[in-house]
């Protein structure tokens, strides 16, 4: 089968649109490789679906994005609460700061839990190598 039967047969359309068979697959991929031809049709009909879908699309909501937009800038006006209670009870007046927005905060649990488990591979290591020097005596 010559490229120009293949081109015309629809074969292309299939592949691309994810409705060919394993066999048309690799059938495609085959041609693909002797026929340079292919690979500029392939491109041409990836368009003209990329134009259809823009064309075809359906827009959201006008006031979809202003309502997003809102509802980012409240959230990233929200202050983080601390020693409230604190404050209140000792008369200090306690300043609501944001962390930034580029550092990453982790848990006191997750940190220790981290540290013990670097201290018994730590051990653990030791361990093995005062083994293996013993046994070697």
């Amino acid at each position: 089968m010559d490229h120009e039967r293949y081109i015309s047969d629809g074969n292309l359309e299939k592949v691309l649109l994810g409705f060919a068979t394993p066999e048309e697959e690799s059938e495609y991929r085959f041609y693909l490789d002797i026929f340079p031809e292919i690979q500029t049709e392939k491109e041409e009909v990836e368009r003209k679906l990329e134009r259809l879908a823009f064309k075809e699309a359906a827009l959201p909501p006008a006031h979809l994005k202003t309502a997003i937009m809102q509802q980012i800038a409240a959230e990233a006006v929200v202050p983080v609460v601390t020693s409230t209670w604190y404050a209140q009870r000792n008369d200090v007046h306690i300043e609501h700061v944001a962390p930034p927005p580029n550092k990453m905060r982790v848990h006191v649990g997750w940190k220790i839990l981290l540290i013990s488990l670097l201290i018994m591979i730590a051990a653990s290591v030791l361990a093995s190598v005062i083994f293996f020097a013993m046994a070697l005596k």
